[in-house]
């Protein structure tokens, strides 16, 4: 346990410094492009997504994983095959979806009605070479758990992206409309940290070997695939279906109905996801750690998920806390729009399931048991598709919100019955003590707020998230998640 500590004190470092980087920078971009242009965005990358997800998703998590095992094995050979394989695998899918976009353009109407995500569509499209070239490399060291190299390749493709950007914007605007910058940000960023990447690989040791039939890693990554490529035709789905249902449903203009969805999707839930910058160092580390001791034998797997999902839990209950209490001025503080606080407040519910969902796929597919989080997904997609078309007729943006909240709940609920198939589990009740006990928290501090609101955003959040602090410090130790001092050297060691 003291090695992963350090493995994924490691990652997190790395990781919040990165998240922090993006997150300032799309606080940046969405006041300089606006909510109607994030709008626009998000409906481009929902496409791009579609077909990214073909080539960069499943493969990156199974190569990840194989290599865990050789490693573990010793088979040094088998290691360099499965990289090889998996590379080429990767490149011959994303080649072939260039050549196809860029041998007929007029493809784009068929996603699209609006020229700018055509055009948008068309010069980020490259990235998707680059960065399957970035996702198995990535994933190479992934699993050789080299985790600086690992997480400091995505801090540099994010300081780069930023530098890009903040170029292209005030260097170059003449020549560069503003609402392309993010993507030639993307692009130039993209390919700087592919060539970067290469050269690490090669100087590390790196060889490539002669490819496998590649039959055992398209087996193993078909059902990852297949899961991102119904989620990112999910995402595609919202993006399209919710503006036309806030249209004609709800009322609003189309202007209107883009400017929400780009709140929603470019502004707050990038705040929702900030938890993932933690749990998801957590899934970093897990993946190619339950992998090395399911090949050595099993031995303490059901520890090693039950701390983490522990863990999981202890971060999104503090994210709730923070976002239902005081989101309001959280939202506006950084967007200064007073919408953007609202919602994030009325979300703040989603943090829960999202982040105990991420784990809890993330342990079966160390497993090798992907084909049981793409059933837990396709189930979990149903109950969405069918909240985006019918509660945001009635609900407005906030049926947004509740549709993925039933989402993660429905496929939480899947992925943890189906764990506790493969790998029983002692009962425990500290989580949903703890949840209890943050939303009693949540609702106190949230009822302070209300009274000290009147002080400006800025001196309320000073006011309540302190005190909010001190009373989670006592739910974690009331329900068990923080050890006493004395105990935490042996519970770090365990």
């Amino acid at each position: 346990m003291k090695r992963i500590f350090k493995a994924f004190f490691t990652v997190t470092s790395i990781s919040v410094i990165t998240r922090g980087i993006s997150f300032i920078f799309k606080i940046f971009i969405s006041r300089e492009l606006g909510a109607e242009i994030m709008g626009v965005y998000q409906i481009c990358f929902s496409v791009f997504g579609l077909f990214a997800a073909l080539a960069v998703s499943g493969i990156p998590v199974t190569l990840s994983r194989i290599t865990a095992e050789t490693q573990a094995l010793g088979d040094i050979q088998g290691q360099r095959r499965a990289f090889t394989t998996a590379l080429l695998i990767s490149l011959m899918i994303s080649m072939t979806i260039c050549t196809i976009f860029y041998t007929f353009p007029e493809l784009c109407e068929l996603f699209f009605t609006d020229d700018r995500c055509g055009r948008l569509f068309m010069i980020i499209l490259p990235t998707m070479i680059t960065s399957s070239i970035y996702s198995v490399i990535r994933s190479h060291f992934w699993g050789k758990q080299n985790y600086v190299v690992y997480s400091l390749a995505e801090a540099g493709d994010e300081i780069l992206k930023v530098a890009a950007c903040t170029l292209f914007i005030f260097l170059l605007q003449q020549v560069i409309a503003v609402e392309y910058t993010l993507a030639y940000a993307i692009l130039t960023s993209d390919c700087i940290v592919a060539l970067a990447l290469i050269v690490v690989f090669f100087t590390s040791g790196g060889r490539p070997a002669a490819p496998l039939s590649g039959k055992a890693i398209v087996k193993s990554a078909a059902p990852l695939t297949v899961t991102r490529l119904c989620g990112s035709m999910m995402s595609m789905f919202v993006s399209l279906a919710l503006p036309a249902v806030l249209v004609n449903g709800a009322g609003l203009t189309s202007a209107e109905a883009t400017a929400e969805f780009g709140r929603a999707s470019g502004m707050v839930m990038p705040l929702l996801l900030a938890p993932s910058s933690v749990v998801g160092s957590l899934s970093v580390v897990m993946i190619p750690e339950i992998a090395s001791r399911n090949a050595g034998g099993g031995k303490n797997l059901n520890s090693a998920i039950d701390r983490s999902t522990d863990f999981t839990c202890a971060v999104a209950c503090a994210a709730f806390i923070a976002f239902a209490s005081c989101g309001r001025e959280i939202g506006s503080i950084l967007y200064a729009d007073e919408k953007v606080g609202s919602q994030l407040s009325f979300a703040a519910f989603m943090v829960l399931p999202l982040s105990l969902n991420a784990i809890t796929a993330t342990s079966l597919n160390s497993l090798g048991k992907e084909n049981k989080t793409f059933m837990s997904s396709v189930i979990g997609y149903i109950f969405l598709a069918a909240g985006i078309v019918i509660l945001p007729r009635f609900m407005g943006i906030y049926g947004y919100y509740t549709s993925f909240f039933i989402y993660h709940c429905v496929t939480l609920l899947s992925n943890y019955i189906q764990l506790n198939r493969v790998l029983p589990r002692k009962k425990s009740y500290a989580g949903a003590a703890l949840i209890a006990v943050s939303c009693a928290i949540a609702l106190l501090i949230g009822s302070i707020s209300s009274y000290t609101r009147y002080l400006g955003n800025i001196v309320s959040c000073l006011i309540c998230l302190p005190i909010a602090a001190v009373l989670y410090f006592f739910a974690l130790r009331v329900t068990g998640y923080m050890p006493k001092p004395s105990g935490l050297i042996g519970y770090i060691r365990k």
